[in-house]
């Protein structure tokens, strides 16, 4: 199996700063001596200016293309000012997370330095650093993607079927399903399968889906009522998508919007639309990051999920993934 991580050296070149607490939290929770501080930036200054992440070329194609990060030119921190301000925002997030997510969050932060308080027993400590590594998915060697994206389904399929109301039915549908009773096939196939639980008054032909598509559609689960007469339509349904891109969500969380599924299968009455996100997308002020961004969709970002497992007591639910056990045991010297 190829290691986890690739390029974890080099530093996010988008400068939102939830990006880059992500960063830090991931090079402290992998480093020799479990901590990371300004100093560690500084360093991340002096070094070539082409140590760049690309955050657009991380999207949900991540199947597809080369393997490797591509290096992109790019104007790092000038100054010490700079570093300074950057580092002083992310500290504050850092902070912020210790109260948003307590109990969840396997760090220490004192004196502006980041300290590794992991413990691997901890399920809740467990689910964070899921949350965290699909968050930094761009980091993850393509051969392993799929794991992880994997775990955000799993984790979004449990917080799903605990949100939806007694009575309702809650099945995956996604391409990397660890759930049993998914939806199979090809996408055609699921649809129309779909079709015949929920009655829609129009669901596309399989004969006019690429029949060697086995993809989502725009859908990782679905949720729906029978209301004890299905036949007749006219149910309650709710789609999830769930992704791991810091870019590209701005656009996926429409996939499950009706201006995207009438296309494939048109149900009588809207569904509801989730997007399940492992992003922290909690701003400093306690609103949005990037509110003006967010549109017609059910938004659940890490704070959520987190403080939805705990309150439906998920925790020990979820298993311990071999990827978080690798992550949460390296310790590397960069």
């Amino acid at each position: 199996m190829p290691d986890l991580f690739q390029k974890l050296d080099t530093p996010p070149k988008d400068a939102k700063g939830f990006l880059w607490a992500d960063y830090v939290e991931l090079r402290c929770l992998t480093s020799l001596d479990g901590l990371y501080g300004e100093g560690q930036v500084v360093d991340l200054e002096t070094e070539s200016d082409e140590l760049m992440v690309d955050e657009e070329a991380d999207n949900d194609d991540y199947f597809e293309g080369e393997e490797e990060l591509p290096d992109v030119d790019g104007e790092f921190l000038k100054n010490n000012e700079a570093v300074d301000r950057k580092w002083a925002d992310i500290s504050a997030r850092l902070s912020a997370r210790k109260i948003s997510m307590e109990g969840y969050w396997p760090f220490e932060i004192h004196e502006g330095v980041l300290y590794r308080r992991y413990d691997a027993a901890n399920r809740r400590h467990v689910l964070y650093v899921a949350l965290l590594v699909a968050s930094a998915l761009r980091y993850c060697v393509k051969k392993r993607q799929s794991e992880v994206t994997a775990s955000l389904e799993e984790i979004g399929f449990h917080l799903f079927k605990s949100l939806m109301p007694s009575g309702w039915q809650v099945r995956p549908f996604g391409a990397h399903q660890n759930i049993a009773d998914g939806f199979e096939g090809t996408l055609g196939q699921k649809f129309a399968s779909l079709a015949a639980e929920v009655y829609p008054r129009y669901v596309r032909p399989a004969s006019e889906f690429d029949a060697r598509n086995t993809g989502d559609g725009g859908l990782d689960i679905v949720a729906w009522h029978s209301l004890g007469d299905a036949t007749r339509g006219h149910l309650p349904v709710a789609f999830a998508q769930c992704g791991c891109s810091p870019g590209d969500w701005e656009q996926k969380q429409f996939e499950g919007s009706p201006v995207n599924m009438d296309q494939k299968i048109g149900l009588q009455h809207p569904a509801s639309n989730f997007y399940i996100m492992p992003h922290d997308m909690r701003s400093l002020t306690g609103g949005w990051e990037r509110g003006d961004h967010i549109g017609t969709v059910i938004l659940l970002d890490r704070v959520r999920i987190i403080r939805l497992v705990e309150q439906y007591a998920l925790p020990e639910t979820f298993p311990i993934w071999p990827f978080v056990q690798e992550a949460a045991q390296l310790r590397l010297v960069i």
